[in-house]
């Protein structure tokens, strides 16, 4: 038997705003849910949907999750390998609606039955072989000076994957100079991606599309409102999917051969279960898809990195250290000055619950 047996309200300030197309954030807030099971195994999970992104709310999570308090919820028990986790986390998905409250109650389940066989969360997603690390993308700072010699810095760290934000409503020429400043600081070897938040219009883009091409994009994520319009493969540049990944069951991949990769986004998405299915549905049709985070809290970056370890590694994830991730340094997957995650060996998540609130204000506490 598994009950839900805490709920605590957290925010945090960023140390700095954090801005794309889609908003402006200074701060998140978020709710951390407990579950327990007979013998005393913890699980955590973390709802943290972000406000002009996720298309649900903190309150709409709360609202649910509040009402579970003191429950026996119907979730396996059994739980020993990742086709048995999937499969349970698969469960999850038809009775929860809130999509944050789902991707949280499937992390604490995760955390719980890892925690219960002394292995780490992503061991029980794994089907295949895991690697000991996944490459990361280092993301970026707006500016064309900055963004280089912070590229360049990381360059020397060993990263390879590097991001930058683009912002049609701003204009598209300081973004596109930066982009072929940092190919001929950094060469052929390393791979650039451009997320634009489905701020520009094909008019927007096209007089920009020799120079992209001529850049070498690895991906353009989300370049429009509509990213599967079929007037993007007339860009002549691979296209990424992210936002849209939430409107439909699966994205047509056999049609769309521009699109090279899926950006998957587990508390935007709805949780695992709903991101390890466009992950496999990646793979079937021989595309990348990488894990990435909506700035949540400790606990949430540590859903997204074991999600990250578990699918099939074909491009740098968009889990890169930066310094608007709460209690980055204390998280598991992540080292201090390495732009790479890493496998840990500790049980779950490897967070306690100090660890998992670190750097945040508690709001509130609800027990059942």
């Amino acid at each position: 038997m598994i009950r839900v047996t805490g709920l605590i309200a957290h925010h945090w300030a960023l140390p700095a705003p954090a801005e794309s197309a889609a908003g402006t954030w200074r701060e998140r807030q978020a709710l951390l849910v407990g579950i327990e099971d007979e013998a005393g195994h913890v699980g955590l999970g973390e709802a943290a949907p972000l406000p002009g992104y996720s298309h649900d709310t903190l309150e709409d999570a709360h609202a649910w999750l509040r009402a579970q308090l003191g429950r026996e919820l119907p979730a396996h028990d059994d739980v020993r390998d990742p086709a048995t986790s999937r499969a349970a986390l698969e469960a999850v998905a038809g009775w929860v609606p809130s999509l944050a409250a789902r991707c949280a109650l499937e992390a604490a389940l995760l955390d719980l039955w890892a925690r219960r066989q002394g292995v780490p969360a992503w061991r029980l997603l794994a089907l295949g072989e895991t690697p000991e690390r996944a490459p990361v993308a280092t993301w970026l700072p707006e500016g064309t000076e900055a963004a280089v010699k912070a590229a360049r810095a990381a360059h020397e760290r060993g990263a390879r994957a590097f991001k930058v934000k683009l912002d049609a409503r701003r204009g598209l020429s300081d973004s596109i100079a930066t982009l072929v400043a940092l190919r001929e600081a950094l060469g052929r070897d390393v791979t650039l991606r451009v997320d634009a938040n489905r701020s520009a219009t094909f008019a927007h883009l096209e007089p920009h599309l020799a120079t992209l091409r001529a850049v070498g994009l690895e991906w353009l994520e989300e370049p429009t409102s509509d990213p599967l319009s079929k007037s993007l493969s007339m860009l002549g540049v691979p296209v990424a999917l992210d936002e849209s990944l939430a409107w439909s069951a699966l994205p047509p991949l056999e049609a769309r051969p521009e699109v090279t990769a899926l950006v998957l986004k587990p508390t935007a998405l709805g949780g695992i279960a709903r991101s390890l299915e466009l992950a496999d549905h990646a793979a079937a049709h021989g595309r990348a898809s990488v894990a990435s985070h909506t700035l949540e809290g400790p606990l949430g970056f540590m859903t997204a990195a074991a999600l990250a370890l578990a699918v099939e590694q074909r491009a740098a994830h968009g889990l890169g250290p930066h310094g608007r991730l709460l209690g980055a340094a204390r998280c598991p997957a992540l080292r201090p000055g390495r732009d790479e995650l890493l496998a840990w060996s500790d049980p779950g998540f490897g967070l306690s619950l100090e660890e998992a609130l670190a750097g945040a204000t508690v709001d509130g506490t609800e027990r059942a």
